[in-house]
């Protein structure tokens, strides 16, 4: 396929709303399949929750945004066209308040609404799907992982460099991510402080170069423009902020990109010094069951519950050691319970649903994983799982459907569509997943 880009007035000559959804479409199959994605239910959430408290009152949206997380220390995020958004864990790891992790999803939602990339696009005239992918994949993935390895054409390269957003689309997001920031009840001055926090790590020599600046210029006036406008049309947060909520994520993230076994003396080290610091217990935890000594973690876990015995949440943490060293029927019990209490808990429903599957039970796990759907529709792990799931309860066909969705999302196209032709061959001709799977156009053989 060919987009046109002829040089007509803007209103025509961007490609259509449905050709971004196709560019975006196959963009996240082009990324899903070359980088790490974070799949903890917890850490996801936090992104998804943060986003969709802005998207509430973005009004009308040409898109259905979808939430990913990069395993990878930069601090980057940015949102692809078709409403991709994508935060690296070195973002979450670095902001101060989830307030800051607001900023930046508005001002990415800004660019997509803008439809900023198509109008880069316009102005390149005859510019292949292909050559885009390629071209916008490398630009947001810089340096490293992605990047590198697309851009290794002249011409990938030069869109690239010209699909660049502009000082003027960058305060356009920076003007509607305020308007958004103030309506949602979020603190708008946060898009001035992360940016002045991705340039100190910037001057202070980081090995992590933020990449989010390589496609958002901060020029002087940029920052000087943002402060003007705060101080002409100031509003507050009146979001209710969870510290304790971003603290989790961030020793989350610490224990999942860093060896169990150094995480483990060092967490042993502090807590000599504060054998009751929950922070500290949790991580100690964490680095336990990632080094799988089961054992030693659930005994970390009552050692947080008798310091702080209304932090529940711990009970589920110790439900998912259970789940990790093979007692589904234990982890049933604590989820269960937890779950009662706190019924739209993402990370126990799937916990649950897991269990049960591992149990050999997969007709209840089904009820919970049917639960997370449609939220959690591109999320590969949990595809995999639901997969799994129809297998076991003989509806093949879904089952065949769900492996489809896993690996054509991975980039194993040949895998993929053989599932595909088992699923339009075994699906009842009534279904409507059948009769999306024949609306689908054919994937070009890799």
């Amino acid at each position: 396929m060919i987009f046109l880009l002829q040089s007509v007035t803007p209103a025509t000559a961007l490609m259509s709303v449905s050709e971004e959804r196709e560019l975006g479409n196959k963009l996240l199959k082009q990324v899903l399949s070359q980088v790490r994605l974070i799949d903890d239910p917890e850490i996801v959430d936090f992104v998804q929750d943060t986003g969709e408290s802005l998207l509430k009152v973005i009004g009308t949206k040409y898109f259905h945004y979808r939430f990913f997380v990069i395993m990878d220390p930069a601090l980057n995020a940015f949102a692809m066209p078709g409403g991709l958004v994508f935060v690296h864990s070195g973002l979450l790891e670095s902001i101060s308040s989830q307030n800051e992790l607001a900023c930046v999803l508005a001002h990415e939602f800004a660019h997509v609404q803008g439809r900023h990339v198509a109008r880069r696009m316009d102005d390149m005239k005859y510019v292949s799907i292909g050559t885009a992918v390629m071209a916008i994949a490398g630009l947001f993935l810089g340096k490293g992982q992605l990047g590198s390895a697309i851009l290794t054409g002249s011409m990938a390269m030069n869109q690239a460099i010209a699909l660049k957003y502009s000082r003027a689309d960058e305060q356009e997001a920076d003007r509607r991510a305020f308007q958004w920031l103030c309506e949602a009840g979020w603190d708008p001055r946060g898009l001035k402080t992360t940016l002045e926090k991705m340039m100190r790590n910037n001057w202070l020599g980081s090995p992590h170069i933020p990449k989010y600046l390589s496609t958002h210029p901060v020029p002087e006036e940029r920052l000087t423009y943002l402060e003007d406008l705060w101080k002409s049309h100031p509003c507050y947060l009146r979001h209710k902020e969870d510290p304790f909520r971003l603290k989790r994520i961030q020793v989350k993230i610490k224990v999942l990109s860093n060896d169990p076994s150094e995480l483990i003396i060092r967490y042993e080290r502090l807590l000599k010094k504060e054998p009751k610091n929950v922070t500290y217990l949790f991580g100690y935890a964490l680095s336990l069951d990632k080094a799988r000594r089961f054992r030693d973690a659930i005994e970390t876990y009552d050692k947080i519950l008798a310091v702080k015995p209304g932090l529940e949440i711990f009970k589920r943490d110790k439900a998912i050691t259970l789940f990790h060293m093979g007692d589904y029927k234990g982890a049933v019990t604590i989820l269960r319970t937890y779950l009662a209490k706190h019924p739209d808990d993402v990370t126990t429903i799937y916990y649950l649903g897991r269990s049960y599957l591992e149990a050999g039970l997969p007709a209840k796990a089904i009820v919970y994983f049917k639960r997370l759907l449609p939220k959690w529709d591109e999320n590969t792990t949990f595809l995999f799982q639901l997969g799994r799931c129809y297998a076991g309860i003989g509806q093949e066909g879904m089952a065949h459907y769900y492996f489809y969705r896993y690996y054509s999302l991975i980039g194993k196209r040949r895998v993929a569509q053989y599932h595909k032709k088992m699923a339009m061959r075994l699906l009842p001709k009534n279904s409507p997943v059948l009769k999306k799977l024949q609306k689908e156009k054919e994937e070009p053989k890799s």
